[in-house]
């Protein structure tokens, strides 16, 4: 295949997620871009472009981005009001106006902090989004520059990313730090390896002219109460299961419909936690603590 041939794919913030997807579109045969702070933390075969969306001054010094398909899965540096605006806002302002030509396809990953429900209420893709945090209201005028730019455009709304080397949750049960019993909070989320899995997929559809719904909420089959995983991960840690933490106060407690995404055609790789939880373990080593 000539390079006049190949499929070209731009992700924007190429990190761990990020980089499971230029790694299955390279051999795939794509081109594949990169454009994170540090280029040579990319993947083997990744074409880098050295940009730090934090700082004005790199973002002003963008060269002109083109691509046939375009991923922004981006990451603020801190976890402050600006730290958010300075990525969602006013970076993602300064990309889409840097993208040109208009890819054929847009996917921007986002998250389930842009809902404000906190009862345990069950929510989709057409749910309000009345997020009470910065970093929701943030994450939602990302999407709306995303959705309002022109190019054709997904939104990909995940839930809690877990999966292997993602520590914190076991480390909390580990030392006793899990969420008292009251008030109880259902929590939701989605493996590293699915959350790669479904934007290859969504892509894949796009580049076959399949037609892509504006909004994914994506996240696994089992919204479950945070207690209940805690106590889960206690017993296979062997470990006394202790609710010494703070109660959950960052996220409200909602239940995430993933009925959408499965109308996809995707088949989640971990379907629940016991699945999922299963290759964290795999790698976790207490004595390292």
């Amino acid at each position: 295949m000539s390079s006049a041939e190949q499929k070209r794919l731009l992700i924007v913030g190429c990190g761990d997620i990020g980089s499971g997807v230029a790694e299955h579109f390279l051999q795939r045969g794509w081109q594949v871009q990169g454009l994170r702070r540090q280029t040579d933390k990319l993947p083997e075969g990744v074409s880098g472009i050295a940009a730090d969306l934090s700082d004005p001054e790199s973002l002003a010094a963008l060269p002109p981005l083109s691509a046939d398909y375009v991923l922004m899965t981006l990451t603020p540096a801190s976890y402050t009001e600006d730290g958010y605006q300075r990525i969602f806002e006013r970076a993602m302002s300064a990309l889409l106006a840097a993208i040109s030509p208009a890819p054929k396809r847009l996917l921007f990953v986002s998250s389930s902090g842009v809902y404000g429900q906190r009862e345990h209420e069950w929510v989709d893709e057409d749910s309000p989004t009345e997020p009470p945090r910065f970093a929701g209201k943030s994450l939602l005028r990302g999407e709306q520059l995303a959705l309002g730019s022109g190019t054709p455009c997904s939104v990909v709304r995940f839930t809690g990313i877990y999966g292997p080397g993602r520590f914190q949750m076991l480390k909390k049960v580990h030392n006793g730090e899990c969420a008292p019993t009251e008030p109880l909070h259902y929590s939701n989320r989605i493996h590293r390896d699915d959350c790669v899995g479904f934007l290859c997929h969504l892509l894949e559809r796009a580049d076959a002219g399949e037609a892509l719904e504006a909004c994914y909420l994506a996240s696994d089959d089992e919204p479950v109460a945070i207690q209940e995983v805690q106590r889960w991960l206690a017993d296979q840690l062997d470990v006394p299961y202790e609710q010494g933490g703070a109660p959950i106060a960052r996220t409200g407690s909602k239940r995430c419909a993933n009925r959408r995404l499965r109308e996809s055609g995707y088949e989640l790789r971990y379907p629940n936690y016991q699945k999922g939880f299963a290759t964290v373990l795999e790698g976790f080593r207490p004595d390292d603590l």
